[in-house]
């Protein structure tokens, strides 16, 4: 079975434009609701389009790193002192956002991610195979610890999912509901872009099959048709943390060659998920285009500072950031060769008034309306383009997860 991919961005057709171009079809639509106002009632035909929806979700299992990470953990937490740090103002990751718009009934995380300031160097973020970056430290490096990677997520969920099954939680509706998501290359592509651009990219092509091999283990273990979402690499040098981190004057790379070198990780990442997810045979797979939606947002904001819009009409209606550069979160003076978020704070951490407003919320992470905008964007984008097999929608209001979002 060849699996669609899906994409965010697409055209959709305007029914009320079609009615302005035909008085007659209009009649018959507007009698046409006059008679189901009359009828729903009595027929309770509400009722029989809720059952309708036979697939709706009852879980969503999460795996990947620190931008899916919501510190709640169903199995093997992580010591009192490596809890990610969580600012009430951060909000919900998008995979809570994603949840509450498909109305599901378990969010169980398996992603996992350290806190601003860990008292231990040797860690760092979870990427996808923690042996390939191991192995690509420098020469006296020594080995470094790394957060669970993939294959130990996967892992800890199959021991987790083992003790579900005995206790009979799942129900049957539910596993056939259950929706996956894997959403890693955050840290993979921040380390490997140090590389030579040849290491670099075999480092890529390892992690992608590791990534497509545990899929498989995934679906080998899963009782139905499998459903995973799999969000594109974002290009990191639009974070802040680069500009500070890598090419700004305390920077490790004023050449820009870390930069070059990332821009073309993140392409190379995203044409071969695209390859492997179309000849994937094990379940659906959709490919939501993160990268994209990034550039949309900071091209956006600057089309509306210099009063300018594009042929797509991106400009025309504002943007919903005061900035899309600086973070609103700060983290005090580092080292330039400490990994961003992980050294010692010089001060402590200073906060926007505004939280929502600003794309990032911190150095390396996206702010709580940009997880918003992303788990709520893949709820409605699914819905349309694949809503029955997936989960359910009943209206405007779910499909844009307008409820508070579960954990």
């Amino acid at each position: 079975m060849v699996v669609p991919l899906f994409r965010l961005f697409g055209y959709k057709y305007n029914p009320i434009r079609i009615l302005s171009k035909s008085p007659g079809a209009f009649t018959v639509l507007l009698c046409s609701c006059l008679y189901l106002v009359w009828y729903l009632p009595t027929a309770n035909v509400r009722h029989e389009l809720k059952s309708a929806w036979s697939d709706a979700p009852g879980r969503l299992i999460v795996f990947g790193d620190s931008w899916s990470d919501n510190a709640n953990y169903p199995i093997d937490p992580p010591p009192k002192k490596l809890l990610p740090t969580k600012d009430e103002a951060q909000g919900p990751v998008w995979t809570e956002w994603l949840c509450a718009a498909i109305k599901c009934n378990h969010h169980d995380n398996f992603a996992r991610s350290l806190p601003a300031a860990p008292k231990t160097s040797h860690l760092r973020g979870a990427v996808v195979n923690s042996a390939v970056l191991n192995r690509t430290l420098p020469a006296g490096h020594g080995e470094v610890t790394m957060l669970s990677d993939l294959s130990t997520q996967v892992s800890q969920w199959l021991r987790f999912e083992r003790k579900q099954y005995t206790s009979s939680r799942m129900r049957e509706k539910e596993k056939r509901g259950t929706i996956f998501t894997v959403w890693f290359s955050l840290w993979d592509i921040w380390y490997y872009s140090q590389l030579n651009s040849d290491d670099a990219a075999q480092a890529v092509r390892e992690s992608i099959d590791t990534l497509f091999d545990q899929l498989a283990v995934i679906a080998d273990h899963w009782p139905m048709e499998t459903k995973i979402i799999l969000p594109e690499a974002m290009d990191p040098t639009f974070l802040p943390a680069w500009l500070t981190q890598r090419t700004g004057p305390a920077g490790s790379d004023p050449s820009a060659e870390d930069q070059r070198n990332a821009i073309q990780l993140v392409r190379q990442w995203n044409l071969a998920l695209d390859e492997r997810a179309s000849q994937w045979e094990q379940g659906q797979i959709y490919i939501y285009n993160t990268n994209d939606w990034m550039l949309d947002q900071v091209r956006e904001a600057q089309l509306v500072v210099g009063d300018m819009m594009d042929h797509n009409g991106l400009g025309h209606g504002g943007t919903p950031w005061d900035s899309v550069h600086a973070a609103c979160a700060g983290s005090g003076n580092r080292g330039k060769n400490q990994s961003p978020g992980h050294g010692k704070s010089g001060s402590d951490p200073l906060r926007c008034s505004n939280p929502d407003k600003y794309l990032f919320w911190d150095e390396m992470h996206l702010g709580p309306e940009a997880h918003k905008m992303i788990g709520q964007g893949i709820a409605a984008d699914i819905a349309e383009s694949h809503g029955e097999s997936w989960f359910a929608h009943e209206g405007s209001k779910d499909a844009t997860g307008k409820e508070a979002p579960v954990s």
